[in-house]
C-alpha cells in the first residue's frame, strides 16, 4: 500500500505542472504469454486516469506476443478507459532464456489498433533522429516512419538526442518525405554520470565530446552533474521552441520529477492548465467511463479532506471513547 500511495503522490506532483499526458512504459506482469493477465503497466495507466486525474499514454509492445495477445492487450486498455497508445515493437531478447519472438513490428500494431478500434485510440509512433540502429539506413528508417504515419499514427515522439541540430535535420527530412503529423522531441535530462552512459549504451548513441569534457571534472559530484543536465536541457528546449522546430517537449523523467520541474519552470511551461494543441482526444473528465457518473468522485488527493475520511476519523474516535468509558465504568 505504501508503494501505491507514493506512486499516486508522485502523479499529483506531475499533474501540478499541467502536462498534456504522462507516459507509462510497458512492462508485463507475470507470464507474458497469459493474455488474461493484465499487465502492470495497464493497471498503472488506469490508476493515473482514475485517481491522478491526468491523461496517460500507454506504451505497448508486440514482438513477444501473438497478434491475438496484442489485440487482447488493446481490448484491456480500452476497457480501462485508456485512449492513447504508443505502439512499439519492443526490445528483442538478449539471451536464450526467452527466445520466443514474433515477426510483428510497430507498424503491425498501429494497423491493428486503427483497423479494429477505428478512431478510439490516439496513436503515437516512435521516431529516431539518427535512424534506428537496426535499420538498413537512415533513409530507410524515415520511409518506415512514413509507413507508420500512413497506417494511422497521429503524432511522433522521438528517441533522446544530444544536440538540437540532429532533431532539426530529422524534422526537415521527415517533412521532405511527406510526414506532416506533429513531431515531438524526446529530451532526457542528465541525472548522473553513470546513468547517461548507461542510457547511451542501451540506446546505442554516442555522447558528444563537448558533453563528456564538461562532465568529466564533475563526474563524482552528483548535484553538479544534475545542474548541468538541467542547464543543457533548458538550452536545447528553448532553442527548439523559440525556432518553432518543435510544437512541444517530451521529457523522459525516469520517475524523477525534480529536474523536469526545474526545466519546465525555467522555460515558463510549468502551468496549472494544459494546452491541448495536438490531435488529442478530449476526455471530458479525464476518464471516459467515470465522466458519465452522476456523483462527485473523491479523488486520492482530496481524500484527507473528504467527508468519508473525516467521518471515518470521527467514528474511530467515538468508538475509542465508548470503549474507554465502558472500561472505566466497569
Amino acid at each position: 500500500m505504501n508503494g501505491v500511495a507514493n506512486f499516486l503522490t508522485r502523479i499529483d506532483r506531475y499533474r501540478d505542472g499541467g502536462p498534456m499526458f504522462l507516459d507509462i512504459t510497458w512492462h508485463t506482469g507475470g507470464d507474458p504469454g497469459n493474455i488474461q493477465k493484465e499487465t502492470s503497466s495497464t493497471s498503472i495507466a488506469s490508476s493515473c486516469l482514475q485517481y491522478g486525474r491526468v491523461d496517460t499514454m500507454l506504451h505497448m509492445t508486440c514482438a513477444q506476443y501473438t497478434k491475438e495477445q496484442s489485440m487482447e492487450h488493446l481490448k484491456v486498455a480500452q476497457s480501462c478507459g485508456i485512449r492513447n497508445i504508443l505502439c512499439l515493437r519492443g526490445d528483442l531478447p538478449q539471451s536464450d532464456s526467452n527466445p520466443v519472438v514474433y515477426s510483428y513490428r510497430a507498424l503491425d500494431m498501429i494497423r491493428w489498433a486503427r483497423d479494429n478500434f477505428n478512431s478510439y485510440f490516439t496513436i503515437a509512433a516512435s521516431g529516431y533522429p539518427l535512424g534506428h540502429p537496426e535499420a538498413p539506413s537512415y533513409k530507410a528508417d524515415i520511409e518506415y516512419l512514413k509507413m507508420k504515419v500512413d497506417a494511422g499514427a497521429n503524432f511522433i515522439i522521438t528517441q533522446l538526442f544530444f544536440d538540437v541540430e540532429t532533431f532539426e535535420r530529422f524534422v526537415q527530412d521527415c517533412r521532405a518525405a511527406g510526414i506532416s503529423v506533429p513531431i515531438i522531441p524526446g529530451i532526457m535530462p542528465i541525472q548522473s554520470y553513470q546513468s547517461i552512459h548507461r542510457v547511451a549504451e542501451l540506446s546505442q548513441l554516442v555522447i558528444p565530446d563537448s558533453i563528456l569534457q564538461t562532465l568529466e571534472p564533475i563526474k563524482h559530484d552528483d548535484e553538479a552533474v544534475r545542474k548541468f543536465g538541467i542547464f543543457q536541457a533548458v538550452e536545447m528546449c528553448r532553442r527548439l521552441l523559440d525556432h518553432k522546430t518543435a510544437p512541444s517537449i517530451h521529457l523522459y523523467t525516469m520517475n524523477r520529477e525534480g529536474s523536469c520541474r526545474e526545466i519546465l519552470m525555467a522555460l515558463g511551461l510549468w502551468q496549472k492548465e494544459p494546452i491541448r494543441s495536438l490531435p488529442w482526444i478530449p476526455h471530458g473528465g479525464h476518464h471516459p467511463l467515470r465522466c458519465k457518473e452522476d456523483v462527485r468522485p473523491i479523488y486520492w488527493t482530496a481524500r484527507p479532506k473528504s467527508y468519508i475520511f473525516r467521518t471515518k476519523v470521527r467514528v474511530f474516535l467515538k468508538l475509542q471513547y465508548q470503549t474507554t468509558f465502558r472500561k472505566n465504568f466497569r
